[in-house]
């Protein structure tokens, strides 16, 4: 059995000692962090307080998450894009050392107070404008761990075969091996991925729960899995984000104005902006739904299995429309399973998460 690593408690004192004022007594808070297997600590004082984050590297392979974290967040806050300052970073021990915004994410506050929603995700959408079109500029994609490009291999392997063997085998229990559904994901990908069109920076998590509030602006975290690929990606993920479920009407305004914006700063065609998106999105549904249903199985992190039904839902009207009326395949196996049935497993695995 591997040993566990033992925090390197005096290490981090250290590194907040010198990259930081904060003196005295140090309070340490541990903080949940959603699907991360990292671990993050609040820590501070009568006046004052930072995160600590600590992942242990595995090994010296170069990048690893925390080397990417780094580079791209200090490659953000170079560019504009607001996200938290780093103030500190000891490779050895994983621990890096980060501004604090607080604990209220843009679903926190969009739920609790409805009204706040359009000027929010005004300004949601103003940090995705700014991150894919600045930060595209000048990214060194050999810091990017997770590899550098989302294309047509990566499609498959890690969002198409993710549903299937995550979902479909996973929690709905079907028997469905990848020669069934190889003709529809092969199509799908080479809709969705990245073609003749130019590439910007992704996020390929851009929801509301990695979008803070501090004050009355909007961060950006965890953006240490960035890459390049397609812009439609990043705001399927915004619209599509079942933590929040846009209702449709606000989700066409916000397409049809992020397009337009979109294509006057990079003097691309809006047209095929729009004709892209569906296909876009459907990838995009279809990893959520393989994440929450590994992430409630397999780590035990129950909490995702209530966002499974309203992902299905998406789905479902997703096939149902054009242009993804092309994948019969998918359509069938998806119109098998009644809404009834997969209400009940997600129940049933939230369950199991929990006493797990």
């Amino acid at each position: 059995m591997k040993k566990k690593t033992e925090f390197p408690k005096s290490r981090a004192e250290e590194l907040i000692r010198e990259n930081t004022a904060l003196s005295g007594s140090l309070r340490w808070q541990p903080l949940h962090g959603d699907g991360s297997e990292r671990t993050f600590y609040r820590v501070a004082t009568q006046k004052e307080s930072l995160i600590l984050i600590w992942s242990p590297p595995g090994d010296e392979t170069f990048p690893n998450e925390n080397d990417s974290y780094v580079y791209i967040g200090r490659h953000l806050l170079q560019k504009g894009v607001p996200v938290p300052e780093i103030y500190g970073y000891y490779r050895p021990e994983g621990l890096t050392l980060v501004e604090d915004l607080g604990s209220v994410h843009l679903q926190d506050a969009v739920v609790s107070d409805a009204e706040r929603l359009p000027a929010l995700y005004g300004q949601a959408i103003d940090v995705l404008l700014k991150m894919q079109v600045r930060a595209t500029q000048g990214l060194e994609t050999r810091h990017c761990f997770d590899t550098s490009v989302y294309n047509q291999q990566f499609i498959i392997e890690r969002e198409l075969e993710y549903f299937r063997w995550s979902f479909l085998v996973g929690a709905l229990g079907l028997e469905i091996d990848s020669n069934y559904v190889e003709r529809d994901f092969s199509l799908l990908a080479s809709q969705a991925g990245e073609g003749d069109g130019q590439l910007f920076f992704l996020h390929r998590d851009f929801q509301s729960r990695n979008l803070m509030l501090k004050g009355d602006h909007l961060y950006l975290i965890d953006f240490q899995g960035a890459r390049l690929g397609p812009p439609q990606y990043d705001l399927a993920a915004l619209l599509l984000d079942p933590y929040v479920q846009l209702p449709e009407a606000i989700q066409q305004e916000l397409l049809k104005a992020y397009s337009r914006a979109f294509g006057t700063l990079t003097a691309g065609s809006v047209d095929e902006f729009l004709q892209k998106y569906p296909h876009i999105a459907l990838c995009r549904n279809l990893q959520v739904l393989a994440a929450f249903s590994f992430l409630t199985r397999i780590k035990g992190r129950s909490h995702f299995a209530r966002y499974i039904v309203p992902a299905w839902n998406r789905l479902r009207q997703q096939l149902a429309e054009p242009p993804c009326l092309e994948y019969r395949t998918l359509a069938a196996v998806v119109q098998s399973q009644n809404d009834e049935t997969v209400a009940e497993v997600a129940a049933r695995l939230e369950r199991e998460a929990k006493n797990a």
